[in-house]
């Protein structure tokens, strides 16, 4: 019985990278547009000590929900992908029995991480970290350390689908820089990587229900120079701030295994 519960989860997630490439937010963004006009405009939530608070608060309390069609990166004619990566990339997407490690149950870094059906970010002052809880996938999360540490060097820097983070506010504006992943990513649904990948990650929260993402990516040994993405949640897109909401429980099984 288990079986068939997973292919339909497996092809949602297949859904989804097929999206991800589209600049556009999707049919549902306009069929929301007329309700989130009539909305006032509420103001991103602030920690006591005045800082933006891109997740929950006490009496903000929801998620970021994430539909098919966030899109907001280049066209793969525009990636400058070296001739190996993209003849790898082309092969991805000939074959119909290759699929995005997140749909094995491996969790996806940097921009890969932010996938349907959504995520929270847990700002936890205490121990100067940010967390980023994902839903889907493995169930995985993500750790933003703030305490000034570097990245390690050396052995001590062992390759991971989700690298090691660092973190650092500019203004309202969380930097996140991550190295340290392994090349068995897909960013961006099929674009490949190396052990290389540094990843450059700015998150704002310009109102209650708005949230932007822009990443660069560095990776001499895949690309011929960094490129950049960019995706927004707003009132009128089909990904929103699901207000009053909790992440749930997801369950992801490769092929029953």
């Amino acid at each position: 019985m288990l079986k068939p519960l997973v292919k339909v989860a497996s092809a949602s997630a297949l859904l989804f990278f097929a999206a991800l490439p589209s600049l556009a937010q999707g049919r549902g963004a306009r069929g929301q547009a007329s309700a989130a006009d009539n909305q006032p405009v509420e103001p991103a939530p602030r920690s006591p000590d005045g800082r933006v608070n891109l997740g929950s608060t006490p009496d903000k309390k929801g998620y970021w929900e994430v539909r098919p069609g966030l899109g907001g990166f280049p066209r793969a004619a525009d990636i400058p992908l070296q001739p190996w990566a993209r003849a790898l990339y082309q092969y991805r997407n000939s074959r119909t029995d290759l699929y995005p490690p997140l749909v094995g149950c491996k969790a996806g870094g940097g921009p890969a991480f932010f996938n349907a059906p959504g995520f929270e970010i847990v700002d936890v002052p205490e121990l100067k970290s940010i967390f980023i809880l994902n839903i889907a996938g493995p169930h995985s999360w993500r750790v933003v350390y703030m305490d000034g540490r570097p990245h390690p060097t050396g052995d001590d820097l062992r390759p991971t689908y989700l690298g090691h983070s660092i973190g650092r506010w500019e203004g309202d504006t969380l930097v996140i820089d991550s190295i340290g992943f392994n090349e068995k990513q897909w960013l961006n649904g099929a674009y490949p990587s190396t052990e290389q990948l540094h990843l450059t990650e700015r998150i704002s929260r310009p109102s209650l229900r708005s949230l932007v993402y822009e990443v660069t990516v560095d990776d001499p040994g895949a690309y011929t120079k960094p490129w950049s993405g960019r995706w927004t949640i707003t009132e009128k897109t089909a990904s929103s701030w699901m207000a009053g909401g909790e992440i749930f429980e997801y369950i992801c099984q490769d092929d029953g295994k």
